[in-house]
């Protein structure tokens, strides 16, 4: 059969890559369509593919946005729309995840819902959502996404990971749905439910990981059970297998480090989940080389950062700390062979991981070390007050060592060296319930491969015209002129003002001036 995958970037490829290997081996054909070929392209899974399977996988850029009249309220409900999923109790504490959309909504909107009687309570939230979903319902395929779908003639439609802000990819899903083809939402990662937004698009399936996203995607987004087929994560199989391929004192030699030392690993998280790591590194490693054990006071420290956030780390000196390394000194995603086996040795030859809210966690778990964290004042928006980090929790059938400050989580190091690591069955039970729940020893890239071929035989969910449809169609149809209209207005407007920034700059240059002093006396 013909695979349509729409991804945002080819970054998203490399949760799937394995599937896709598995379903071109099995002679499917397979065109992956892009938003952004540029960003993250340095990766190039995409071309590994090509080279791979010459006739029967493609890629190439997905036309743009929609360019018709219903572009601009598109794209207002899509952000409306995730603003209102983060209003429920369920995200009460959920602060930064709902200001992130707060800053992108209107301002009249915002105040709507936060300060109107009518809809500032739950029932009010829940109405407006309705609303939303209704006009939803009635804005028309786009023509342009439509050829695009027609032109590739997939028997099946692919989206990951669906829960961005900007809307696209359920744009794709409203002219597949339209054009009667099969439509499901690969989930990207463990937090993809609970932290970009709500589900738009109305996929007919969903392939999630495990019976907690089940959940999830039940209770938050609303998707009947028997929509949701539930695989494993396929992207976590390869480190069930893989194998140490250098001794201790190599990799030392390698990074940097004592060989005759612990290693205690440090994984970096996102600059969104972890702003301002950096200050909260130093004072943990402080906090370290004070310890009343001699284990700990003199373990070699591994920094890994995060690949997008490396340059914080660039003029830091470690050198009053001794025996504390950043490697890879200029961060990587473990993707190809090497950076693989770099991730992998990280993580195997250390005694212990430590990080604050990062899917390097769970893989530290899988390979078999103990995972700790420590509830930090200032990343407490990244930790308690997020959803899928209290999977972790221990008390949750979790395998996280939590401290609620340093100094305990010294202590709960001291521990795990004195008397070894006490979480090993419930680490156990956390990967096979959250990474194999179709058990330890099945692989998930097959079980994922064979739930997107049976989708072929399975009929897409009607999308009839309704009367009620068409009535609201042409009851929007000024608003969203008006919309597009203020749109193109407020374009125009920020396309003078750079073009004016730009003379003024040239002004300066041609002074000899400095353009910024150059510019304040312009303005007065």
């Amino acid at each position: 059969m013909k695979i349509l995958f729409l991804m945002t970037d080819p970054g998203n490829l490399k949760y799937y890559y394995e599937t896709l290997r598995a379903l071109l081996r099995n002679e499917h054909y397979v065109h992956v369509a892009f938003f952004n070929i540029e960003r993250q392209a340095k990766y190039m899974l995409h071309e590994k593919l090509k080279a791979e399977f010459p006739e029967s996988f493609s890629w190439g850029q997905a036309s743009g946005r929609r360019s018709d009249v219903w572009q601009a309220l598109c794209v207002a409900y899509s952000w409306a729309i995730d603003y209102l999923f983060f209003l429920v109790p369920y995200f009460r504490n959920a602060h930064r995840l709902r200001e992130r959309v707060e800053i992108r909504i209107i301002p009249s909107f915002r105040w709507l819902m936060t300060r109107c009687p009518l809809f500032k309570t739950p029932g009010g939230v829940a109405f407006m959502a309705r609303l939303l979903r209704m006009i939803d319902e009635a804005i028309p395929a786009s023509r342009k996404m439509k050829k695009f779908i027609r032109h590739q003639k997939p028997d099946i439609v692919l989206v990951t990971p669906l829960l961005s802000h900007s809307g696209l990819q359920s744009e794709y899903l409203r002219a597949a749905r339209k054009l009667g083809v099969v439509t499901a939402h690969c989930v990207t990662s463990w937090d993809n439910l609970t932290t970009k937004g709500a589900l738009r698009g109305n996929p007919d399936f969903m392939i999630m990981w495990n019976e907690t996203q089940k959940k999830e995607a039940m209770e938050l987004h609303g998707v009947s059970s028997d929509r949701i087929i539930v695989t494993g994560a396929q992207y976590f199989d390869e480190w069930f297998m893989h194998k140490p391929s250098r001794s201790r004192k190599e990799f030392c030699g390698i990074n940097g480090l004592s060989p005759d030392r612990l290693i205690l690993l440090y994984m970096c998280s996102s600059n969104f989940m972890a702003p301002n790591e950096k200050d909260f590194v130093l004072k943990w490693i402080r906090t370290i080389r004070t310890s009343e054990s001699p284990e700990l006071a003199e373990a070699g420290i591994l920094i890994r950062p995060y690949p997008e956030y490396v340059d914080q780390w660039k003029n830091v000196d470690f050198s009053g700390f001794g025996n504390v390394v950043v490697w890879p000194p200029n961060g990587e995603y473990p993707l190809t062979e090497e950076t693989k086996t770099n991730f992998f040795d990280s993580i195997y030859h250390s005694f212990a991981v430590v990080g604050v809210n990062t899917t390097a966690m769970i893989e530290s778990a899988i390979i078999g070390r103990c995972v700790l964290s420590v509830l930090a004042p200032e990343l407490n928006e990244s930790q308690s007050n997020t959803i899928h980090f209290n999977y972790m929790r221990q008390e949750n059938g979790g395998f996280l060592y939590l401290a609620k400050d340093i100094d305990e989580h010294v202590e709960q190091l001291r521990d795990i060296l004195a008397n070894g690591d006490r979480m090993v069955v419930q680490i156990g039970e956390f990967v096979k319930r959250f990474a194999r729940p179709h058990g330890m020893s099945q692989a998930c890239v097959p079980i994922v491969a064979k739930a997107i071929e049976g989708l072929k035989g399975r009929p897409p969910f009607p999308d009839p015209l309704t009367f009620r449809k068409v009535l609201w169609r042409g009851m929007l149809y000024p608003l969203a002129l008006a919309l597009l209209c203020g749109r193109l207005v407020t374009r125009h407007r920020k396309k003078q003002q750079k073009i004016e920034r730009k003379s003024l700059f040239r002004a300066a240059a041609d002074h000899g001036g400095d353009p910024l002093e150059y510019i304040r006396g312009e303005k007065k």
